[in-house]
């Protein structure tokens, strides 16, 4: 049979059954692609291979980072058995240690093919060898000058950043940067403590810029850190409070403008953890800028520190506009750190301390009125900290003024009645306008809405309370019961449960007082007036507690 009968044979074959396929309404047959390569079974056993490999990668890692310590002090002995013995002159004790030190470079760069992460560790031992051989030089034997000691621990460093180009090992970025800070420490130059200074701040530049060039976080946190740091500690001996005030705001904003223009440059946002990883510096760099500043001229440190946390605001709301959802994980740090500077240099050392209990006001007025649901927040991790500042400052601001009511004062001012009531009944109209206007976010939180009725009924007591209470305790006990009546009515019209049976602890305090105290200190006419009062005040509260209790709950 030739090919061209083996093809008509097929397509008769096909069109036969096309007919049966169509009497029997079958669905037609997916359309087949091309050939594929089968998959290869994934072999448990590679797997297992794999795992016992990258195990035995990360102990040869701990063997390594042992190694380096066991070469670093090798140096170290080296040098000193040779002070010991003698029997090598100060100068070559030098050059072995810094050959030594070349030697562990020059090894690791040649087994980087091979064993890349396990041979980074030994250029690491080496450049650490080379700054003890510069330090050695001057401090030991005096065998270069303090100014050729610091261009030599310079190159080091320029070294260790060539290695990081190279190797990508943050370790070389640490070592740059702990080398360049604290040569000057160690080579002596506390002697010349404004050069040091100085000389800070030029390698703040120098390591905020290259951080943007080699795209490392790292290097401008170390940075960040030792620059702050150091300076902070030289200052304290300097006796020079302005100048390390001035090093100190330049650090801040050479870092805050690095870390922004890396941003900008490379589109890469910090990560959380490196945010993170900025917070500690921040607030180092916050007491420490306030401690100097406070220092000279006391009262510009607060809005100097004002105007530092609105420069990082800036910084900011300015480059989460680069990105697409308007927002950048570095948030959480900024709002905690404005936060904490709000707290303390605005609300503790600049508000006065006659506008400080209004501040409850204000910001309840705010929870109560701005549209605000925490909620429905996609990142609520972001307002931990300025919520917590915040339930500091309204926890304050409250204790302050029921301490202020319970107190028995003549004073005039600020201390006085004339002061305190006016503030008491705005702050309890304020919180409940919070529990009028937030009952539906109250509502999925039981706990806060309870507190917050709680807090209202003890600003109520203590308010009526000195307001009351020149007019005698009869007139106390009725301002209270009335206050409870009412709340009752109100929670009856607004069909709250919750906030009813509230109102039941106000009056069972206040009808208690009636009773035990008002109605046995008092004339007997008083007395059947007050008992008379409390009888209609808990008859009129039960029949609306009868009537709260057939509504569906």
């Amino acid at each position: 049979m030739d090919l061209n009968q083996f093809e008509q044979r097929l397509h008769a074959i096909e069109a036969r059954l096309a007919v049966i396929e169509e009497r029997l309404s079958l669905p037609p047959p997916p359309a087949q692609s091309g050939w594929h390569e089968p998959k290869a079974p994934v072999s448990t056993a590679r797997e297992a291979d794999l795992n016992a490999l990258e195990g035995s990668s990360n102990s040869g890692n701990w063997l390594g980072t042992i190694a380096v310590v066991c070469f670093v002090l090798a140096a170290g002995f080296i040098i000193k058995l040779s002070i010991d013995s003698g029997w090598l002159t100060p100068a070559r004790q030098i050059v072995i240690a810094a050959v030594f030190g070349m030697s562990l470079i020059g090894c690791g760069l040649a087994m980087l093919s091979t064993y890349r992460g396990y041979a980074s560790l030994l250029p690491a031992a080496g450049v650490i060898i080379l700054y003890l051989s510069v330090f050695a030089a001057h401090r030991l034997y005096a065998l270069v000058s303090v100014d050729a000691a610091l261009i030599l621990t310079s190159l080091v460093s320029l070294l260790c950043i060539g290695l990081y180009l190279k190797i990508k090992h943050d370790v070389y970025a640490l070592c740059a940067a702990v080398g360049a800070y604290l040569s000057p420490v160690i080579l002596g130059f506390h002697t010349q403590a404004l050069f040091t200074v100085y000389y800070f701040v030029c390698c703040s530049l120098t390591f905020a810029t290259l951080s943007i060039w080699l795209r490392s976080r790292i290097m401008t946190i170390i940075a960040a850190y030792l620059a702050i740091l150091i300076t902070s500690l030289i200052g304290l001996d300097l006796k020079d409070d302005v100048t390390i005030a001035i090093v100190l705001a330049l650090h801040f904003l050479i870092f805050a403008l690095g870390t922004y223009l890396f941003t900008r440059v490379n589109q890469q946002e910090l990560t959380e953890k490196e945010a993170w990883g900025f917070f500690p510096v921040l607030m180092l760099f916050y007491a420490m800028e306030y401690f100097y500043i406070d220092r000279s001229y006391p009262g510009l440190a607060p809005w100097l520190s004002l105007v530092f946390a609105g420069l990082l605001l800036a910084l900011y709301a300015s480059a989460k506009r680069w990105f697409p959802d308007g927002r950048i994980k570095s948030q959480s740090v900024i709002f905690a750190f404005v936060a904490i500077v709000l707290f303390h240099s605005f609300y503790i050392e600049l508000l006065p301390a006659d506008i400080k209990p209004w501040v409850y006001v204000v910001m309840m007025l705010a929870f109560a009125f701005v549209p605000f649901n925490p909620s429905s927040m996609k990142d609520r991790s972001t307002w931990y900290v300025p919520a917590l500042i915040g339930f500091i400052v309204l926890a304050i601001e409250y204790i302050n003024i029921i301490n202020h009511l319970l107190q028995r004062s003549s004073m005039i001012g600020s201390d006085g009645p004339a002061f305190w009531l006016p503030v008491a009944f705005a702050a309890l109209i304020s919180t409940w306008l919070v529990l009028i206007y937030r009952r539906d976010d109250l509502a999925h939180n039981d706990e806060k809405g309870s507190a917050l009725l709680g807090a209202a009924h003890v600003l109520a007591i203590a308010g009526f309370y000195r307001l009351a209470d020149p007019y005698g305790s009869l007139a106390v006990s009725a301002c209270w019961l009335f206050y409870a009546i009412a709340v009752m009515a109100f929670a009856y019209q607004r069909r709250d449960k919750t906030m009813a049976k509230s109102a039941l602890i106000v009056l069972g305090f206040a009808a208690g007082k009636a009773l035990l105290y008002d109605a046995a200190s008092t004339p007997t006419l008083v007395r059947i007036l007050c008992l008379l009062i409390t009888g209609v005040v808990l008859y009129g509260a039960g029949f609306l507690m009868k009537k709260i209790a057939e509504w569906e709950k």
